[in-house]
């Protein structure tokens, strides 16, 4: 059968399952063996084993349970208490000050953890009430606390970019300073809407009021509570960024680092191990049945003939480079309302690959494109994981519409920051030149 027809039929299979609700990683495991079965008879299913087990060998993968352990123990760590009392007596003064506050607080906590439901989780149960007390309009409220929580897997050290280092060959390293640049003028861009926004309309963010600013004494005071979360990033990303250790070890160094905070501030003990521990194997059991199953899709996939398909269409129509690079992103974005980032990644990657040496698409630049685009499927409905948590932390009085709405001016915030780093290709690249060149 022509490998069009095979494509037509197996991506139609996988959409159709998907959208009657099955785990993705029974879809795609399951049609790989299905397809599998049917063109090369069953003494080929050595193809998917294979596969699944070159995939379990590779080492950099090691990163993720550590880092999602990592994750798990800052969440209950108390790291995240001292970080916004300090946030909130320098930024209370201004308009919108608390929401900034709160978008920079989510910023550190994601270059501690690497994924979006950490800092939701945190200043979901803290600054959403504080806000909502002080006045402030719910949807900026609720807003700048998902668009600054879903900034975990763009910022290092990001589980996203683990991946896509891992399977498209580029340096995690590398990736990790091309995330931190692009995450942080995401940061910035958010920022600096919310500013804008409360200038012009100050009742939507009033600064708290004068007899509850803190004095100068009591500022500095605070500043205890962002000593820990920067020794921590400084340890995990300084050891990489130096050549110390690889991202596998730094992982290491940031899991014992949040085990650490969590005894300094009293909060270690065996039941917080337990629980942390436990979260940890459901997510990474979660990712990896993910990962196995798409390796599999993608080895069938592409023993077809897929790659060949890819250059000849290219090839027939000369799709121009502007046009590919569009393409390539709506497709991410369009994906992200119906699955997650990691099954975006693995679906879309034995069809993107193929196209790098065909229009000399920068992997690194590529794969921070990646991880900035596919963030607001977190928050884009029906299925943004990102805004049904929100929810179920969210004081009564605030909808799911509200939960909705809120995030579309973020949203766009996203897509301005993922247009800045597509005409400005430096804003991701300049870093990882300078540090591994």
């Amino acid at each position: 059968m022509d490998i069009g027809y095979i494509s037509v039929l197996l991506f139609g299979s996988m959409f159709l399952f998907l959208l009657l609700g099955l785990p993705v990683a029974f879809v795609l495991g399951g049609l790989a063996t299905v397809f599998t079965t049917i063109f090369w008879g069953p003494e080929s299913l050595f193809i998917i084993v294979a596969r699944t087990y070159s995939m379990m060998s590779t080492t950099t993968l090691v990163a993720c349970p550590l880092f999602v352990l990592m994750a798990t123990v800052l969440e209950r760590s108390g790291v995240s208490e001292d970080l916004y009392d300090m946030m909130y007596r320098w930024m209370g003064s201004l308009k919108g000050g608390l929401a900034v506050g709160t978008v920079i607080a989510c910023t550190l906590i994601a270059a501690m953890s690497g994924i979006a439901s950490t800092g939701v989780v945190m200043m979901g149960m803290m600054a959403l009430p504080a806000m909502l007390k002080r006045g402030y309009d719910k949807r900026l409220a609720t807003g700048c606390i998902l668009a600054g929580g879903v900034l975990g897997p763009l910022i290092p050290p990001s589980i996203a970019l683990v991946l896509y280092g891992t399977i498209a060959q580029v340096s995690i390293g590398a990736l990790f300073a091309g995330g931190m640049s692009a995450g942080l003028l995401c940061s910035v861009l958010i920022i600096g809407y919310i500013l804008i926004k409360c200038h012009f309309n100050p009742e939507m963010g009033p600064p708290i009021p004068e007899e509850e600013r803190a004095d100068w004494g009591a500022k500095m005071k605070s500043l205890k509570g962002i000593f820990l979360p920067m020794l921590l990033v400084f340890s995990v990303l300084g050891s990489i960024y130096s050549g110390i250790a690889t991202p596998t070890e730094a992982a290491a160094v940031g899991a014992l680092g949040a085990i650490v905070c969590s005894a300094l501030h009293g909060r270690l003990n065996w039941q917080l191990l337990r629980d942390a521990s436990y979260a940890t194997i459901k997510v990474q059991g979660f990712m990896m049945w993910i990962l196995f199953a798409a390796q599999a899709f993608a080895a069938v996939y592409m023993g077809m003939g897929a790659s060949r398909m890819v250059v000849g269409l290219v090839k027939e129509y000369q799709v121009g480079w502007w046009t590919m690079l569009i393409g390539i992103q709506v497709v991410w974005f369009l994906l992200g309302f119906v699955i997650d980032a990691w099954s975006i990644l693995m679906i879309t990657s034995p069809i993107i690959l193929p196209l790098l040496p065909i229009y000399g698409f920068n992997p690194l630049w590529l794969g921070v494109l990646y991880a900035v685009n596919t963030q607001t499927g977190y928050l884009t409905p029906p299925f943004g994981t990102m805004l049904f948590m929100m929810k179920g932390i969210a004081p009564k009085g605030i909808t799911m519409g509200d939960i909705y709405r809120s995030v579309i001016p973020f949203v766009i915030t996203q897509l301005v920051c993922l247009a800045l780093c597509i005409i400005f290709p430096p804003l991701i690249t300049w870093l990882p030149s300078i540090l591994f060149n």
